[in-house]
Order: C-alpha cells, then sequence, then structure tokens
C-alpha cells in the first residue's frame, strides 16, 4: 500500500512537472512568434494554353490542345533575429482534374552569427539565372528540393554547401528509389559567388548529383565543374559561362561532357536591351568507332536547370540526350527586350537549334545537323505590384532531321504552335 501511494505520489509530480514544462514550452513559443515579423503570402496563377506543337511535333490529323492550369500558394514565414521558418501550401491542377495538394516549402533556417547560417527542409534553391540549380518556376507546380543548406554570406561574398537526399519510402532494408527514372537520388554541390566593383562578378559551382540505375540499389555520382563570369558596364554586358562533367553515368559509363555559353548585350536607347549569344552542349559522336569513345557519355546533362528560360518556350530539349538522340545541341539565340513605359514591356527571342555531333537513323545514315528555328514572343503588362498579365506565342519551323529524332514519319510534321496567357497574382501581409 506505501508502495502504491508513492507511486501515485510520483507521477502526480512527474506529471506536474511535465506540465510545468510544456506551459514553459508554451510561454517561450507564444514569446517568440509574438516578438517574430510574421508574413503571409498568397499565389493564384491561371494559365490557358493552346498547345499545337508544345514539347513535341504533331501532324495534320492530331487535334490541338486547350486547357487552364492554376496554381494556388498560401504561406506563411515567421522571422525573428536568428530563427526564420517558412510553410507553404500548394495546389497545382488542370480546370476540372484532380487535386493536387502538396507541401511546396517546410524549412527552418537558424543564424548562427551575421555571415553564418543553416537552413534544412523543403526549400527552393535558384543560383544565378538557373542554368544547373533552379527552382524551374515555369512548372505549375515549381520545383522544390528537400536539403540542408550551410550559408555563408559577408560584403561581396556569397558561399553555399549544399546536401540533399532522396528516398521514396522509409525502407527497411535497401535503398532502392522508386523514381529513379526521373529524380536524382542525392544531390550535393557547393556555390561561390564573388562581386567586385567595377561591373565584374564571378562565380564557381560544383555538383555532385547522384542518379540510381533503375530496379537496383546502386548510385552512380556525376560531377559538374565550372564558372559564370558577369560583366555589366554601361551599356555593355558580357556573360561567359563554362562548366565541365566527369563521373558516372546512371548507366555505369564513364561521363566526359561539358558546356560553354556566351551571351553578349547592349542597350542602345533607354528601354532597349539587345543580346546575341550562343550555347554549345557537348553530344557523342555516332560515326566515333574508337570503342573507349563508344563507352563515354559525352552528352551534357543540364541536371536540375531552367528549360523554358534558355532552350525556348516551346520546351523541345528538356533532356539533352534524349531529346538530341545523344548529339548534344547547339543553340544560337538572339533577343530584343523593350519596355515600352513602367507598365507595358515586351520581348522577341530567336533560336536556331541543331546538333553538333553526327546521329544516324535507322539506315544508319547521317542527320542534317539543323534542326529547327524557333521565334519565342512575350508581351508583359504590369497592372500593379503583385498583378501582371503575360502573353506568349512560340512558333517552331522543324527540319526533317527533327522529325527523325522524335520518331515522326519524314515530311508529315506541321509547324509548332504554342500559344499561353497567364496572370499572376501575388499578395502579401506583415504582421
Amino acid at each position: 500500500m506505501w508502495f502504491l501511494l508513492n507511486l501515485e505520489k510520483l507521477y502526480r509530480t512527474t506529471m506536474q512537472k511535465k506540465s510545468l514544462y510544456l506551459l514553459m514550452f508554451l510561454f517561450l513559443v507564444i514569446g517568440n512568434v509574438l516578438q517574430a515579423q510574421v508574413t503571409f503570402s498568397g499565389e493564384i496563377r491561371p494559365r490557358a494554353e493552346l498547345r499545337d506543337g508544345y514539347f513535341g511535333l504533331t501532324t495534320a490529323n492530331q487535334t490541338p490542345a486547350f486547357f487552364i492550369s492554376q496554381r494556388t500558394r498560401l504561406g506563411v514565414q515567421f522571422k525573428t533575429s536568428n530563427l526564420d521558418f517558412k510553410i507553404t501550401g500548394q495546389d497545382a491542377r488542370i480546370w476540372g482534374g484532380d487535386n493536387g495538394f502538396s507541401l511546396y516549402e517546410a524549412w527552418a533556417k537558424y543564424k548562427f552569427s551575421d555571415a553564418i547560417s543553416v537552413k534544412i527542409g523543403r526549400q527552393e534553391l535558384q543560383y544565378d539565372e538557373g542554368r544547373l540549380i533552379s527552382a524551374r518556376n515555369r512548372r505549375q507546380d515549381g520545383f522544390f528540393y528537400d536539403a540542408l543548406v550551410l550559408k555563408y554570406a559577408k560584403d561581396s561574398l556569397y558561399v553555399d554547401f549544399g546536401f540533399a537526399l532522396n528516398n521514396s519510402q522509409a525502407n527497411l532494408t535497401g535503398n532502392t528509389y522508386a523514381f529513379a527514372n526521373s529524380k536524382f537520388k542525392s544531390f550535393n554541390y557547393g556555390y561561390l559567388k564573388k562581386y567586385f566593383d567595377n561591373g565584374f562578378s564571378m562565380s564557381f559551382t560544383g555538383i555532385a548529383s547522384g542518379y540510381q540505375k533503375e530496379n537496383t540499389d546502386t548510385t552512380y555520382f556525376k560531377q559538374t565543374i565550372g564558372t559564370k563570369l558577369d560583366y555589366n558596364k554601361n551599356k555593355f554586358t558580357t556573360i561567359a559561362e563554362a562548366y565541365y562533367q566527369t563521373g558516372k553515368h546512371k548507366d555505369s559509363r564513364d561521363v566526359n561532357a561539358y558546356f560553354l555559353g556566351l551571351r553578349l548585350g547592349y542597350k542602345p536607347v533607354k528601354g532597349m536591351n539587345v543580346i546575341a549569344g550562343v550555347d554549345y552542349l557537348s553530344g557523342h559522336d555516332a560515326l566515333n568507332t574508337n570503342a573507349d569513345y563508344q563507352n563515354t557519355m559525352h552528352v551534357f546533362d543540364i541536371l536540375e536547370g531552367a528549360r523554358f528560360l534558355f532552350y525556348g518556350n516551346a520546351n523541345y530539349f528538356r533532356n539533352i540526350e534524349k531529346h538530341t538522340k545523344g548529339g548534344g545541341l547547339t543553340d544560337f539565340h538572339g533577343t530584343l527586350a523593350y519596355k515600352f513605359n513602367k507598365k507595358l514591356s515586351g520581348k522577341l527571342m530567336y533560336h536556331n537549334f541543331s546538333l553538333n555531333q553526327a546521329v544516324l537513323n535507322t539506315n544508319n545514315e547521317r542527320l542534317t545537323d539543323y534542326l529547327a528555328t524557333e521565334i519565342d514572343v512575350t508581351a508583359k503588362y504590369q497592372f500593379k505590384k503583385g498583378l501582371n498579365l503575360i502573353l506568349g506565342y512560340s512558333l517552331i519551323l522543324p527540319t526533317e532531321g527533327l522529325e527523325t529524332i522524335q520518331n515522326v514519319p519524314a515530311n508529315t510534321s506541321e509547324n509548332g504552335h504554342y500559344l499561353w496567357i497567364m496572370l499572376n497574382t501575388k499578395l502579401q501581409s506583415n504582421k
């Protein structure tokens, strides 16, 4: 009896202490929240699209597609002097389609000092213009990374180290990834950017991306290293990029690939920007019979980089290996952008796409290198802060070589047309 009474007393004391600790914790949380800067954000982004040659060539007997999609996001962010976290829910759907609810962002950031912080959880990642690591905002569902990022930022120097690991479920044994065909298994990187006083900036990127061989537990890592140089002075802009890839392709072949890019910009009058450039993504020469060469992957992988921004709004070259049949891609492009007034701006962009290495057809005949011309036109009207309307049109003029790559019978494809209109509405409220 004495034992039971003492046990009951001990239980009551313990529960009282736990209740006290819980109450203290709640007061601390409430106190921090009350002292925190709270930001609520919302976004509704409907987009109507007419697709008649978007993503791939069409023929005369195919009917154009028309639909409306919508992105809806609602987020809340709490920020104190050294702690910051954000949660964003998202619904991305086709009008009339199934629900597309998901958690788009869920991250916490802690500042150890004014210069050093760590950010962990589901988050957007974007470096420079997103050549290799991008939030890919064109997608209605966006693109997030489940990652841990160490950050250093002081004066004109920025350094990030990121680590991401994907699993499709909590396995009891093994690490087979169910989405190995479409997503990385592991994504780890280092990024450094330095700004100088004379309009010059320089960034360095190193990425170790791991891709699993399908239906196996084996992950092969590909390493990408390179630099981006920016010079912006008066009316002139120069951007040069170079990246090299080595390591292993996910089919276990060695990798030896590279990317070279150059853009020259000039602003002749106020509001106008003229840009000319070339992107060179290495490919695999089907005519090279050397055994070592054929057992090496020479096609540059754009990883998680932006597609819509760099390789045409019609999105024909989302996967360079697949969509050039291994031949790689050369893109000569030019842009004319003009801001008519504070509200209205427009852009005209030209792409000339071609293979840079030999690709053979089913008869072992070499395809002509020239693939297609694409012309993209966009116009943007800014009603007010957080509300704008964008109209876009793309014309694709394909060749027989592109038909062969896309398995379309010769001379049966039509010119591609892609028309879209999108309303961006974003609201933000600080409390």
